[in-house]
């Protein structure tokens, strides 16, 4: 126990201001929602709090059977105390347990408060502005509808689930992406990657969400009678009728129901600016660094969730656009809190 309170206290000092930037997102939005008189709806909280947890228990299972099956075709003796060895030596090198539970007690704690917040965006800022955001996509791209150009090109059954698979595979990037830089050696990237989420949630998911309240394309029919979009949700209807694989309808509907009779853990409606992006951009500016097909790889899953969230119905072109800048931004400023970080706490060697 001495020896983990040590570790804890050699390494708090390089999180600090993490903890501020959650501190702030708590106060702030504690503040907003006690003024407004609002209930939290803390459902979608508490899901998220557990899907955190659970994340990092298979993300540690897999790697110990990764290690495991490595172990057994390098054909070590006892692999089991070779596995034991290996954990204890992979944990204590560099206080890296320290640094991952300080890390993920930071990333569990604004999740929990931005997908808290996401779900009472209308209760605090009524929805309002997507007329105006569908004028403003009109306006960038020549006066026609962004869902029409990607419907030329994207606009097939092939297409459509292609896009629609990557699209629900972010989820669980994301998550991984949160475990692995709690967990990577390189610290440097860890505190970047860190401070960027949290600009991320804090900025783009609650302040910016709240101030231009939006449904997105694929709710402004239900909700304000607009018809612009009926022709792309029309296309996603049929190509699931014919291929029962678009699941971004099964995931609209549930949201649908859970903003309308406020039940179910799944809740949370915001179109502006998409998280989608910006959480993308971010991994992409992550793999730009290590390797070409990595940083393909990144590059490429960003334009397909660009792609995606016009031509599944969750965004407009707008919301994207604006998510793409934002994530540059978070990932430039993250740069020098990261590099201030490390200047002001515990000596560790920053990567060249």
């Amino acid at each position: 126990m001495r020896a983990f309170l040590s570790a804890m206290g050699r390494t708090k000092a390089d999180y600090r201001l993490a903890h501020l930037i959650l501190l702030l997102h708590i106060s702030s939005m504690c503040g907003l929602v006690w003024y407004l008189g609002v209930e939290p709806y803390y459902r979608t909280g508490k899901f998220y709090l557990q899907l955190s947890f659970m994340a990092m228990l298979v993300y540690v299972m897999c790697y110990m059977l990764w290690t495991v099956v490595r172990f057994l075709i390098e054909r070590r003796e006892q692999p089991t105390a070779a596995l034991i060895k290996h954990m204890r030596d992979v944990l204590v090198r560099d206080d890296r347990y320290a640094h991952a539970l300080h890390s993920m007690a930071i990333f569990i704690g604004m999740i929990t408060v931005f997908a808290t917040i996401k779900s009472t965006i209308p209760a605090i800022n009524p929805f309002s502005w997507d007329p105006v955001f569908i004028e403003i996509d009109r306006a960038i791209f020549g006066g026609v509808d962004p869902y029409i150009l990607t419907s030329a090109l994207f606009g097939n059954a092939y297409a459509i689930i292609v896009i629609n698979f990557f699209y629900n595979l972010w989820l669980i990037l994301v998550a991984c992406a949160l475990v692995w830089a709690a967990w990577t050696s390189n610290h440097f990237l860890r505190l970047r990657f860190m401070y960027s989420a949290l600009l991320g949630w804090l900025v783009a998911g609650n302040i910016l969400a709240i101030t231009f309240s939006s449904v997105g394309p694929c709710f402004v029919e239900p909700l304000t009678g607009d018809n612009t979009y009926a022709p792309l949700m029309q296309l996603l209807e049929h190509v699931n009728l014919e291929t029962q694989m678009v699941w971004a309808l099964t995931a609209q509907k549930g949201l649908w129901v859970a903003y309308t009779s406020e039940i179910g853990a799944i809740s949370g409606i915001s179109a502006m600016p998409s998280l989608h992006v910006v959480f993308a951009v971010t991994i992409a500016c992550v793999t730009w660094g290590m390797g070409r097909l990595r940083r393909w790889a990144g590059t490429g899953f960003a334009v397909i969730i660009g792609i995606g969230s016009v031509q599944l119905g969750w965004h407009y072109a707008c919301d994207g656009i604006v998510g793409v800048a934002l994530a540059l931004l978070f990932w430039k400023v993250s740069g020098y809190l990261a590099s201030w970080s490390l200047d002001h706490s515990s000596p560790v060697l920053k990567p060249a």
